[in-house]
């Protein structure tokens, strides 16, 4: 062989082991690949080249095997395949003696229970329970033989046409079957993780409601407690309301004295200033008059001028 490639091709076709026999392939060089420094490795795998090409990466892909440099193997759409779901959490279950009412009869009416997985079938869509019943007389392939035999019995009577809605109908079951076996696992997972958002949205609002009613019983309970303390100081408060009320009264009633007082105070200091004024004024008038009287005599106007000159003719100049 004269070419790198058939070498490599031999060098893969070749069984390794000490008991197979051993094939040297000497590939011939030239001119053009005289300078070739590394022949080509002839067993590398391709999940070990750094350049893998389009056709080894999607075969690697499908295989979900990791390519060079990574650390993981990549997920691939057909992973769940196949996979049976199942809830991480049961569902919560009535508790042992509960009754709405008491007059609920649990023995002849119990609560009904909702199954957390769906029966177990047959053939990906016939319920166990239609066929277990054909054991006892038919054996474990008699009902596959039935169900069988009735269907072609069915059709070859023209009992069950086949038309045009037939085909149908089985090429939706196809889709259904070939649905939940592929993606099937992945949609369970989708709706229970939105049933349990779904449910701690429902929860959310309850607690939303429920937060007034915990706050009246905390707020109710603390006044429950007060209420209680005063019950127990109550005696005490009421000597001191009751000290404080005798207190208050009193020092109303010494206002009142103290204002009732001062009003006769000046009741009696008005009637003394009036009855100064009063005999002062009729003092004045008695004596206005008097002089007034005189003053109309003509020998009592001489002798008073006279008097006062004499009067004034006494009087030294230190004096005046």
């Amino acid at each position: 062989f004269q070419g790198s490639e058939a070498g490599m091709s031999l060098s893969r076709i070749a069984p390794a082991g000490k008991a197979a026999p051993r094939l040297v392939v000497i590939p011939a060089r030239s001119a053009h690949h005289a300078h070739t420094s590394a022949p080509a490795a002839a067993n590398v795998r391709p999940e070990e080249l750094d350049n893998p090409n389009l056709f080894q990466k999607i075969a690697l892909r499908f295989k979900g095997i990791p390519l060079k440099g990574e650390s993981a193997p990549p997920k691939s759409m057909f992973d769940d395949c196949g996979k049976e779901w199942f809830a991480p959490e049961p569902l919560p279950s009535v508790p042992a003696g509960f009754k709405e009412h008491p007059e609920r009869d649990l023995v002849n009416f119990p609560y009904p229970e909702r199954k957390m997985y769906p029966p177990k079938t047959r053939m990906l869509m016939i319920p166990d329970s239609w066929l277990t019943p054909f054991h006892k007389v038919t054996g474990t392939s008699g009902p596959y033989l039935f169900v069988g035999g009735l269907c072609a019995f069915l059709v070859n009577k023209e009992l069950w046409v086949f038309e045009e809605q037939g085909h149908m109908t089985v090429g939706w079951v196809l889709f259904y079957l070939l649905i939940s076996r592929t993606v099937g696992f992945r949609i369970d997972n989708w709706l229970y993780g939105e049933y349990k958002n779904r449910m701690g949205f429902f929860k959310n609002l309850i607690e939303e409601d429920l937060k007034e009613a915990k706050e009246f019983r905390k707020t109710s309970a603390a006044q429950t407690d007060s209420l209680h303390a005063v019950k127990e100081a109550f005696p005490t408060i009421f000597k001191e309301n009751m000290a404080l009320q005798l207190e208050a009264t009193y020092r109303k009633n010494v206002q009142s004295v103290a204002t009732e007082l001062k009003r006769r105070l000046d009741y009696l200091e008005q009637t003394e200033e009036t009855k100064k004024r009063f005999e002062r004024d009729l003092m004045l008038k008695f004596i206005s008059e008097g002089v007034e009287a005189q003053a109309r005599d003509p020998k009592f106007k001489e002798l008073y001028i006279n008097d006062a000159i004499s009067q004034l003719k006494g009087l030294s100049p230190a004096q005046i």
